[in-house]
């Protein structure tokens, strides 16, 4: 036990508590029983002098009377000495001294000699033990309190170090504790964070790794058709045109899976909106001109990484000719906005706020053969990176969709 009470921080608190406890036990019944004995022997002096100062009124035959007696705190005994007495004391001989009992909860000094004898009662009230035991009980009662105000701040210690051992196990839960304090609330608050970042990454990793696979296979089976064909100048230049792709696919996903770990510092000088939107315009080899209307100033900027801004632009045209049933798009640019405006269905989820789970279902807008939304995933996440802020609006009965950008 004590192997384990030395790596545990809650263990070593609650034993030291338990040693200071007995401490206090052990100091109570010390200076308890030194306080007995120092009043014995206080009584015993006392005794020593009424017995000098009786003795010779015992030889001299002279009466003794209770008011003699007061002022020793004494008083006589009417009754003889009892046969059931304890005798705690005696001093002298057969001729003369003088013995002390107790009997019950009183003292009797017995003073005789050769010619007389008395039987007193002491009468001095025993000194008070009363304040005495109470403080040390207070005492022991503050510790058990303090201990338990203890064991209570670290208890959420102890939940995070459990919660930290399920973690290891897959367990992403967000660690709930209801507390007032500062401390454990930032440890919670980064807990909670931390594991939010840590599903996010494998989601989208997951994600990630899935549609690249599916990317590259349609590509590649185009490939191998071609291989099957006799080589001609169309074929060799069908894959020339493969590789370039699969090499432009690559880029892409090498640019996107650092921007899943946020690994990559992003340049935030300003760009001009027309050539990034003529730029990720080029990359759509499948659209005709004139379905793309845009109303865009010349010398309207974006600020971020260029080529991320260029993917992002290419996935929200691309998505949009792809979803409206009349193929156009109508994208209007102003100093600090850009939208993106056609008509169409709604998207699966709201991009406008925060959103950690990506997986769709293969049937909704934006779908692919893994049901992940890789398109809007890339849409959100660069304009984050960039420190642009997104706005996602649908009018139900015109059923037009509108994504905005702006800084």
């Amino acid at each position: 036990m004590w192997n384990k009470a030395r790596h545990s921080v809650v263990m070593q608190i609650g034993l030291l508590f338990v040693v200071s406890f007995i401490f206090i036990v052990l100091l109570w019944l010390f200076f308890n029983n030194l306080q007995k004995t120092e009043e014995q022997k206080n009584n015993i002096n006392r005794y020593f002098n009424i017995a000098r100062i009786i003795q010779p009124l015992l030889m001299q035959a002279i009466p003794i009377y209770d008011e003699d007696l007061s002022v020793f705190d004494m008083k006589l005994y009417a009754k003889t000495i009892p046969k059931n007495y304890k005798q705690v004391f005696k001093k002298g001989n057969t001729m003369r001294g003088f013995e002390v009992f107790e009997l019950d909860d009183k003292r009797l000094l017995y003073i005789y000699n050769h010619i007389d004898e008395v039987l007193l009662e002491d009468i001095k009230e025993t000194s008070s033990r009363y304040i005495f035991h109470i403080l040390f009980l207070i005492l022991l009662i503050f510790q058990a309190l303090l201990y338990i105000s203890v064991q209570k701040l670290l208890r959420p210690l102890s939940l995070i170090r459990n919660k930290l051992k399920t973690l290891q196990d897959g367990d992403s839960t967000p660690l709930e504790i209801d507390t007032s304090y500062d401390e454990i609330s930032q440890m919670v608050l980064s807990y909670n964070k931390a594991v939010q970042k840590i599903r996010y990454m494998l989601n989208t990793r997951e994600m990630l790794n899935k549609i690249f696979m599916h990317e590259l296979k349609m590509p590649i089976a185009k490939g191998m058709f071609y291989l099957k064909a006799e080589p001609s100048w169309h074929t060799q230049d069908k894959l020339k045109k493969i590789l370039i792709l699969l090499n432009q696919e690559l880029d892409k996903f090498a640019q996107l899976e650092s921007l899943i770990s946020y690994d990559e510092k992003i340049d935030h000088s300003p760009n001009k909106t027309i050539e990034i939107l003529h730029e990720a315009i080029a990359k759509i080899d499948t659209i005709p001109k004139n379905s793309i209307q845009i109303n865009c100033s010349k010398t309207a900027t974006i600020k971020g990484d260029r080529q991320l801004w260029v993917i992002c632009f290419k996935n929200i045209i691309e998505n949009s000719l792809r979803y409206s049933p009349n193929n156009s798009i109508d994208i209007n640019s102003t100093k600090d906005q850009i939208s993106f405006i056609n008509i169409g269905e709604p998207l699966p989820i709201d991009i406008s706020g925060d959103v950690t789970n990506w997986k769709l279902t293969k049937y909704q807008r934006n779908k692919s053969s893994t049901g992940y939304g890789f398109g809007l995933f890339i849409i959100k996440t660069i304009t984050t990176i960039n420190r642009y802020k997104l706005d996602y609006s649908y009018d139900k009965q015109k059923r037009v969709l509108e994504i905005a950008i702006f800084g």
